[in-house]
């Protein structure tokens, strides 16, 4: 038997289906190749774009820290939550103390793996959801074609961050969810509810997708009432127990990248730039659209005996498996949209597209899915071989960036995978690491308009030097464990994340602290500044940081909450205050702290003068 007579027949186009023992086993090999092969693909282009991004690099310090034994910080003696995904953190930690590897290497390979078992789970779980109900079809690459056509999809298999995680639980929650509707007496509805409930520890914005999956379940089994608070239990004990370590430990109740990004406010219209910059450049539309008919034309034609109302109820599990992806989706899309989207191209929206195109990674073959298939596949060919965004780097409006194709193009490498690489490589970087190892000892090293500075350290700060970069991945990188990498943008500093946001650009990049602040906090009192710091506005930072009392919420308070050594009573001051700590905003001009912070319009009499040499020092103009 030829496989175009098996295509005819097992796709509906032929007269009759074909149930010999040789067309079924087949059509049996056929499908499990369907699942294998997608795989393979993303194994491959996923290995074939592997690096690790600055942010990657982020989280590799802390995951270093921890096993040195500093505990979840950034910096020794700082307590900073600078990670976005607490499994991913310690997913890295476990096989970097299992291994003793490179973590930087451990991150981009582990998450190729997390992303190439996340498609084999998922496009199994799929492939198992149409068994019963088109036994005997040859199932199509529809979905899944879509997936695989897009750079941005063979970036962020590896990057070093937990895009690949993401990828693995959002395919595990739906393989349990459809082994739960298929098998009513397997025993996955525990595990399942277990697994959904780490969706925020995996990146906070899960939430939308842990809610679905578990809402999904309830249609499946509808359990009763005490099973339905046991399994809200079983989902919400580990995230619960996290928040209250995180409240007491880190004294917020949100990763610092959150705080940083204002993830609660606004920003419709640079989100609906950011969602374009998506979908234009790869016509990502025209695949939509077709599997939307396809999928529309299925349910009429399903609709017309019963209507839609007697179809749900009919088999109202079976329609929350299909429907739940789809209203997951929308909503996580929805959300990207309203934050303002993010700086690396399509990042923030892969997972909404993996998570709608769920139950259409394959399709059953029929005479509407074959022509759709069709043109779904052909697009994929395209886009996958030509389509690609118009710029290179930075987008036109510099708020969007391809990430991966910026470093590769900065530091002309094409796989740079580890810390070392962007050490030796990025522009200006190199110079920053010699000066940060050369003869320097305890000082603060910084760039300033086109060159480093180095200016000493408080006597009292215990680390050998510290320095100051934008990019904050590599500066970790660059500074030893027990040095301190200083962040300006609040991604792992707890001062920087908590100002004002005073206008919108660049997520995570618009929060840029005033020099004025690391001089008030790292130098000391008697330290000369560099032409172009004005020491007015250093005072000004220096007293609004000293000058609250113990209440909740001002600068002092914040610093204690984590510089303060752990106790039982500072846990416990530290969970009390943590939703007031986490709402604080303080203005990023000194003066305006200080009026907001201290209550007063002027530094006390004699507090400049005691403070620096200012002789010495040019511009002492007021800001």
């Amino acid at each position: 038997m030829s496989l175009v007579s098996v295509l005819s027949r097992r796709t509906g186009l032929g007269q009759a289906q074909d149930e010999s023992p040789r067309g079924t086993q087949l059509a049996k090999r056929w499908n499990t190749l369907m699942v294998v092969l997608p795989t393979a693909v993303i194994l491959v282009l996923g290995f074939a774009r592997r690096w690790i991004s600055d942010d990657g690099l982020i989280f590799t310090r802390t995951v270093r820290q921890i096993l040195a034994g500093h505990g979840p910080v950034y910096n020794v003696g700082e307590r900073a939550e600078a990670s976005t995904s607490t499994v991913w953190q310690w997913l890295l930690v476990l096989v970097g103390w299992a291994t003793g590897a490179d973590i930087s290497r451990i991150a981009v390979y582990l998450g190729l793996l997390c992303a190439t078992a996340g498609y084999a789970l998922a496009l199994d779980a799929t492939r198992r959801l149409y068994q019963p109900l088109a036994p005997g079809r040859l199932l199509l690459p529809a979905g899944v074609a879509v997936l695989l056509a897009l750079p941005p999809i063979w970036d962020f298999a590896t990057s070093g961050l937990e895009t690949g995680l993401t990828t693995l639980w959002t395919a595990a929650c739906w393989w349990l969810l459809v082994r739960a509707l298929l098998h009513s007496r397997a025993r996955v509805t525990y595990p399942l509810a277990l697994l959904a409930g780490l969706g925020p520890m995996v990146r906070p914005d899960l939430a939308i997708a842990s809610a679905g999956f578990l809402v999904a379940l309830w249609f499946v089994r509808r359990p009763r009432l005490r099973a339905v608070f046991a399994h809200l239990g079983v989902a919400a004990a580990l995230p619960v127990a996290y928040e209250i370590f995180r409240a007491g430990y880190y004294g917020v109740l949100l990763p610092l990248p959150a705080i940083a990004k204002e993830a609660s406010g606004s920003d419709w219209r640079r989100g609906g730039t950011y969602a374009r910059d998506f979908i234009a450049p790869y016509g990502l539309w025209l695949p939509i659209l077709a599997l939307s008919a396809m999928v529309v034309a299925t349910l009429v034609v399903r609709m017309r005996p019963t209507g839609f109302k007697a179809l749900a109820r009919e088999d109202a599990g079976r329609t929350a498996v299909f429907v739940m992806p789809v209203i997951v989706a929308a909503l996580m899309g929805l959300y990207v949209v309203k934050v303002g989207g993010d700086f690396m191209h399509a990042r923030m929206m892969l997972p909404a597209l993996f998570v709608a195109l769920l139950p259409i990674l394959l399709v059953p073959s029929g005479r509407l899915a074959l022509p759709v298939a069709s043109v779904v596949v052909v697009w994929a060919l395209v886009c996958g071989f030509v389509l690609r965004v118009p710029y290179t780097g930075l987008s036109p409006n510099k708020i969007i960036a391809d990430e991966r194709g910026f470093y590769v193009d900065a530091m002309g490498i094409a796989h740079p995978v580890t810390a070392d690489d962007y050490l030796a490589h990025y522009p200006r970087f190199p110079e920053a690491v010699r000066v940060a190892k050369s003869e320097h000892q305890h000082v603060l090293i910084y760039p300033w308009y086109d060159g480093f500075y180095v200016t000493p350290l408080k006597p009292d700060d215990p680390a050998p030097y510290a320095a100051s970069w934008l990019n904050l991945g590599m500066s970790g990188a660059a500074v030893p464990l027990n040095g301190r990498s200083i962040d300006i943008l609040g991604l792992a500093s707890p001062l920087a994340a908590h100002q004002e946001l005073t206008g919108r650009g660049r997520p995570g990049h618009e929060k840029e602290l005033d020099i004025a602040w690391l001089f008030a906090m790292y130098a000391p009192t008697d330290a000369i500044l560099p032409p172009g710091i004005d020491p007015l506005r250093v005072a000004q930072a220096k007293f609004a940081l000293t000058c609250g009392d113990e209440n909740r919420g001002k600068l002092k308070e914040l610093q204690d909450s984590v510089t303060e050594p752990m106790s039982w009573k500072r846990f416990w001051k530290n969970l009390t205050g943590s939703v007031e700590r986490t709402s604080f905003r303080f203005p990023n001009n000194p003066h305006e702290a200080m009026k907001k912070v201290c209550g007063v319009e002027e530094l006390p009499e004699g507090y400049l003068e005691k403070m620096f040499t200012l002789e010495t020092i040019p511009g002492r103009e007021s800001s």
